[in-house]
């Protein structure tokens, strides 16, 4: 679907406030079906975006900037695990003695 000839701010379309305000249902439409922003312009400025709502709740904070996704975690076979050094009895006894009170 071709929108307005204006210039594109960003990977997407690009569409006028005259232009969104005529045909508004069909461009909410677009981003709804398509799930690709539409830049709004004024005076061939970017002055906002419609974007489609992310289903994950995760990537819904990130997109509000609530939420600062972090660095992938390491595969577990990249983790090294030593050998106990100790004795976990005692621990492992309290364990068992606060199960028996319950």
């Amino acid at each position: 679907m071709a929108m307005s000839g204006h210039k594109k701010q960003f990977v997407g379309i690009s569409v006028g406030i005259k232009e969104l305000k005529d045909r508004a249902s069909e461009i909410i439409a677009t981003v709804q079906r398509t799930g690709r922003a539409v830049s709004i312009t004024k005076n061939n400025q970017e002055v906002a975006r419609i974007m489609p709502i992310p289903a994950n709740p995760r990537e819904r904070l990130v997109a509000a900037g609530l939420v600062k996704p972090g660095s992938k975690p390491r595969p577990l076979g990249d983790l090294k695990l030593s050998e106990m050094n100790g004795d976990a009895s005692v621990a492992i006894g309290a364990i068992i003695a606060d199960r028996d009170d319950r």
